[in-house]
């Protein structure tokens, strides 16, 4: 019998490919730097079973003070704005505050901060990082968002005297309601009409980050976001390819009467008008409903993320 192990977060897993994956270790060649700059000597290695990247900072051997404390993922362009809540999954041996810089570059470049604690030292820890609130978050665009910087211990004086130190990161998404591919935060409200699909993830929790030392705690119900965005003559909502956990659809099925939504499709043929309490199901990372684990893994068990060993 295998094991099940809760893990400490507040969001599950989402559709693989109903999200903006900024970096994911599968994919890519085991030795190879996955995509990140050469600061702290990143390579992809396999941990626990997966492929993931595997940093070691060190001391500073020429550039700008702190150079090699970071890890450094060039993005292209990726939109923040209409997401703006960015997961990560990181191991690391002691428990510290991690930083997280999103970088851009051209008129007007700036670099918005977010931290969140790495509490469970020696295990995967997913983080929560909030864009949508504190300094500089009206800034943030859904182009030109061109580089994301990972700093372990901050980027002051722990950095340097965590030198030597080796971290492990990979799963790095952002996450929320994503409409064509787009995500929805920044739609107009009311505007989603007729028949809507929803891919992403949708969710509702709370969490805290910090950005100015200070911890501020985050409530989200993007249940209630979702419907804000719907106009009340929407009359279909496929969510069928959404991750989605703590399902709570009053709020929408109250401004939008009538409303067919879809929570599953069964070979083709999609069930609609009747959402079910999936208290008690479990499915895999890429969305499939599994009777029991056969594999060990991450799966989601009734709407909640569990570690299988």
């Amino acid at each position: 019998m295998k094991k099940l192990f809760l893990l400490a977060t507040m969001f599950a897993a989402t559709v693989c490919n109903a999200q903006t994956v900024l970096w994911d270790g599968e994919d890519k060649e085991v030795g190879s730097d996955g995509g990140f700059w050469n600061r702290a000597e990143p390579t992809v290695v396999e941990e626990d079973g997966n492929k993931c990247l595997k940093i070691t900072t060190k001391d500073n051997p020429g550039g700008w003070d702190k150079e090699h404390c970071n890890a450094g993922l060039p993005l292209g362009d990726v939109d923040f704005k209409g997401l703006r809540r960015m997961t990560m999954r990181i191991k690391m041996s002691i428990n510290h505050n991690v930083l997280v810089k999103l970088v851009k570059d051209g008129d007007g470049g700036y670099s918005t901060g977010r931290l969140f604690w790495c509490g469970d030292a020696d295990q995967w820890n997913i983080l929560t990082f909030e864009f949508a609130a504190g300094p500089d978050n009206e800034k943030i665009s859904d182009t030109g968002n061109t580089v994301l910087e990972i700093w372990p211990f901050e980027d002051g004086g722990d950095a340097l005297a965590n030198v030597g130190q080796t971290i492990y990161i990979d799963d790095v998404k952002m996450e929320g309601p994503m409409v064509d591919g787009k995500g929805i935060l920044a739609l107009p409200d009311n505007s989603l009409t007729g028949e809507v699909t929803v891919t992403g993830v949708i969710g509702k929790g709370n969490y805290q980050c910090t950005w100015d030392g200070d911890w501020h705690p985050e409530a989200y119900d993007d249940y209630a976001l979702l419907a804000a965005k719907l106009a009340p003559t929407a009359t279909k909502l496929d969510v069928s390819g959404a991750g989605r956990w703590d399902e709570d659809w009053d709020v929408i099925k109250a401004k939008c009467p009538g409303i067919e939504i879809i929570t599953e499709t069964f070979t083709g043929i999609q069930q609609t008008n009747m959402y079910q309490d999936a208290t008690n199901e479990t499915y895999t990372l890429t969305g499939v409903r599994v009777a029991t684990p056969t594999e060990k893994g991450i799966y989601i068990v009734g709407g909640r993320k569990v570690l299988v060993k």
